[in-house]
């Protein structure tokens, strides 16, 4: 059963291994690591140890050194990110290239050349990023189905509803349209499946409210819309009655939930500059000063920042959750003041 904290082990320090490869390496060395959890993931001894080191991780997820199972959680959704985005970007790029392919042929011999070289170099980077997204969405999907309490953390929850909502809203909203390409299977392109992991996902939590409401709370992508346009790919295309309808049931329930979050951002809207956190601007509940920088933040939005950087954001001197320190007479005013906003 070790060989999973064995494993996590070398997917969170490959990210510091100090060598000089190029960044995109390291997601080759990850990739073989996904197929070994999945085979070990349907055996319940070992999905069981997995199971143990995410609970292990809620119970701490505020301690000086992060768990393991809180890092590697981090950067799976890190690589989730970065892969995706530029899975999207250069299948924008492609579509560009493919608009402007029928005025090569005017072109000088050495600028067509050219031209054609870029384009396959860039439909090269362009399949890799795509398989190596969807590889980390259906990790995402399959772990979520089974552990809550880490993902749905405030230090994490924020993070992971931004992210499935910007990749719905790019895969099913208008901006899908700058991704249509001739031979989508040539560059490994498959927004439909990666639609329906992401719905996935979002029916896992669909009982979770700190999950909702951070969905329905993302100002960036979130719109009522954005789960009808959803619901229509995965009726039209992957034809799961089953997960549309679960993902008809969050909709409902995330539109509840975005309608008391806008009525609250109007209400709030006036909070004195002292109330807001320092790096998001956004209202703090829970206000701790950095003993370094003194600047006052919300203890979810450093938490968030240490999982990845263990250092001051504003002056770069070592930081670790422990260190931070309660801003408790702040906090009391935040709370009343809310309270008598509530009450005029």
């Amino acid at each position: 059963l070790e060989i999973i904290p064995c494993i996590l082990n070398v997917f969170v320090n490959i990210e510091n291994t100090g060598q000089a490869v190029e960044f995109e390496m390291k997601f080759n060395y990850r990739r073989p690591m996904f197929e070994i959890l999945k085979y070990v993931w349907e055996m319940e001894d070992y999905r069981a140890k997995m199971i143990q080191l995410a609970n292990h991780a809620a119970e701490h997820i505020l301690d000086e050194i992060p768990p393991l199972f809180l890092r590697f959680v981090n950067l799976l959704v890190n690589d989730a990110i970065f892969l995706l985005d530029e899975a999207l970007n250069y299948m924008k790029q492609i579509q560009e290239e493919q608009a402007e392919k029928p005025q090569w042929d005017d072109l000088p011999p050495n600028e067509r050349t050219n031209r054609q070289s870029q384009y396959m170099h860039i439909g090269r980077l362009a399949r890799y990023h795509n398989i190596m997204g969807l590889d980390n969405i259906k990790m995402l999907d399959m772990l979520t189905k089974e552990i809550a309490a880490v993902f749905t953390h405030s230090t994490m929850v924020d993070r992971i509803a931004a992210m499935l909502n910007y990749f719905l809203k790019n895969l099913v909203g208008p901006e899908r349209k700058s991704f249509k390409v001739q031979n989508l299977e040539e560059f490994a392109f498959r927004p439909a499946e990666v639609v329906k992991h992401i719905c996935k996902i979002y029916t896992h939590y669909s009982e979770c409210h700190s999950f909702l409401q951070a969905i329905s709370s993302d100002g960036r992508s979130y719109s009522p819309e954005l789960f009808d346009q959803a619901k229509s790919v995965l009726d039209n295309h992957i034809r799961d009655m089953e997960l549309s309808e679960s993902l008809k049931n969050v909709s409902a329930k995330v539109e509840k939930l975005a309608a008391a979050t806008l009525k609250d951002d109007e209400l709030f809207a006036d909070a004195p500059d002292e109330f807001l956190d320092a790096i998001m601007s956004h209202l703090m509940k829970d206000p701790v000063r950095l003993p370094s920088s003194g600047q006052i933040v919300d203890r979810p939005t450093i938490a968030r920042h240490i999982l990845s950087d263990q250092n001051d954001p504003f002056n770069r001197s070592p930081l670790t959750l422990d260190m931070v320190i309660p801003e408790t007479e702040l906090k009391k005013r935040i709370d009343n003041w809310m309270a008598a906003k509530r009450q005029e």
